[in-house]
């Protein structure tokens, strides 16, 4: 028995911004509202980290969902992952931070 397994996947951006463009996917940033609406990922759902526990049913109703999680650096996505999975949230990914996202981002 794997005790050390994280209960979610860590990818890459470039595998995070594969599965946006192929598949039905929810991106989540966890970063506080004033990061958010200072530049996001295009279509991501703002849930601060602090939040996550208390809204997560309410924001992401569909537990099986695949959820792609982000936030600046990648500290308070894998908080938000271990969260989620906590609540049993299956198809949990951290992509780490918004920092390091190469792609297109949406004032």
């Amino acid at each position: 028995l794997d005790t050390m397994k994280e209960p979610f996947q860590t990818i890459s951006p470039e595998q995070a911004k594969e599965l946006i463009d192929t598949a039905s996917v929810t991106i989540l940033d966890v970063r506080e509202p004033m990061e958010f609406y200072s530049g996001h990922i295009p279509n991501a759902r703002n849930l601060p980290v602090g939040s996550v526990r208390r809204q997560a049913a309410d924001v992401l109703p569909d537990s099986a969902a695949t959820i792609l999680v982000y936030c600046l650096s990648g500290m308070r996505s894998a908080t938000a992952c271990h969260i989620l999975s906590e609540l049993g949230y299956t198809n949990v990914y951290d992509f780490g931070g918004i920092a390091s996202w190469p792609y297109e981002i949406e004032p």
